[in-house]
């Protein structure tokens, strides 16, 4: 693995170019993650709260996002979930 070649576009946007594997990699860490979340004791969620106080990410909202993620790389990859 090396380091992601950077590019911006027309608006200065910065971009990573990420190898077509790595995505696929990252694609099933994420869904990973987001089942342990979605499979998660009550304690979790209220230890999340605590840490992320009144203002943070709920954790539905993480693992929305963590889902969303993962198949949008998995379709990137060539994929299909």
């Amino acid at each position: 693995m090396s380091a992601p070649m950077i590019t911006t576009d027309i608006h200065g946007n910065r971009y990573a170019a990420v190898h077509v594997d790595e995505l696929d990699e990252w694609a099933w860490l994420l869904g990973r993650l987001e089942d342990w979340l979605l499979h998660a004791q009550p304690a979790t969620a209220q230890d999340w709260a605590g840490f992320a106080g009144p203002c943070g990410a709920h954790l539905d909202d993480i693992v929305y996002v963590l889902g969303n993620w993962s198949v949008r790389m998995r379709n990137l990859a060539g994929h299909r979930p």
